[in-house]
């Protein structure tokens, strides 16, 4: 497992160390891996399974940071954010925190896949037990065809629900709110898990290369009451039609810790936790 600073993640150093009173809560990094040395987190539901690892370069793709990534298995690969319910182990009873997972997929556009080729990616939630409770999933798939968003043009539609395609979803179902993306290039789909007047919510935004928000869905169940629920599950690529499905960064965070402000180069100490926190957290904010 590695826990380096990606190069997205060291370009706002410079804004660490701006840190104030305003955005003094942060999220501390309990799980992160670029792929630069192994699959650690990412090869826990069995070998057929597993990514395959791959230099930056492959099937040319260049990666999101470093100079390897991933590409998900045919069967679509699974991992467990390094540990369930935060590390603590499958079926172990857990108290809900706030939590973010992210992961890096590269949508290629240009790549000459079949109208209505479909993906899913899950950040899954167990329940107090430690077993578990409910999946949010994006929903995608690669159209060229003339109905939904970006009619008539080569380009992604993604939505956010609660089930998998294809029996029980639709990445152009219209009461999901789909999206259309039209450019080729990495995409940060990240997963905030909240708790929002004593029930269970979870933000699915996706943020292209630059890091500006592209769409946010929020979902919620009334019956996910916070004292009935646990900690993370896992993230899979439940559903997988693309020969190629090259992903990075993957991360796991929780919002636990406080940055002080900043009066000296002592918040350097935050290293690769800190800067990638407040990275995340000046978003959220």
């Amino acid at each position: 497992m590695t826990n380096l600073l990606s190069v997205r993640s060291m370009k706002w150093c410079a804004a660490a160390l701006a840190v104030t009173a305003a955005h003094a809560s942060t999220a501390a990094v309990l799980y992160s891996n670029g792929f630069e040395t192994d699959i650690a987190g990412w090869n826990a539901f069995g070998v057929s399974f597993h990514p395959t690892r791959v230099a930056s370069g492959t099937n040319g793709i260049a990666s999101a940071g470093g100079s390897y990534h991933a590409e998900s298995s045919a069967g679509g690969s699974a991992g467990n954010w390094g540990g369930y319910n935060y590390g603590a182990g499958n079926a172990v009873p857990t108290a809900f925190q706030e939590y973010w997972t992210s992961i890096d997929i590269y949508l290629d556009v240009g790549a000459g896949a079949a109208n209505d080729t479909r993906f899913d990616f899950s950040s899954a939630i167990n329940n107090a037990g430690g077993t578990h409770r409910r999946d949010f999933i994006f929903n995608g798939g690669f159209y060229t065809d003339g109905t939904g968003p970006g009619a008539n043009t080569p380009r992604f539609v993604i939505s956010a629900s609660n089930n998998s395609q294809p029996g029980s979803a639709f990445a152009k179902n219209p009461a999901r709110n789909p999206i259309a993306i039209s450019t080729t290039g990495w995409y940060t789909f990240e997963h905030h898990f909240y708790d929002n007047g004593g029930v269970l919510a979870v933000d699915m935004s996706i943020f292209d290369a630059a890091d500006v928000l592209v769409n946010q869905w929020t979902l919620s169940d009334a019956s996910d009451l916070v004292p009935g629920i646990g900690g993370n599950r896992y993230g899979w690529f439940d559903y997988n039609q693309f020969p190629v499905l090259a992903f990075d960064n993957t991360e796991l965070r929780v919002a636990d810790a406080t940055v002080p402000e900043p009066g000296s180069l002592a918040l350097l100490s935050l290293a690769g936790l800190g800067f990638a926190a407040v990275r995340r957290r000046r978003r959220e904010s």
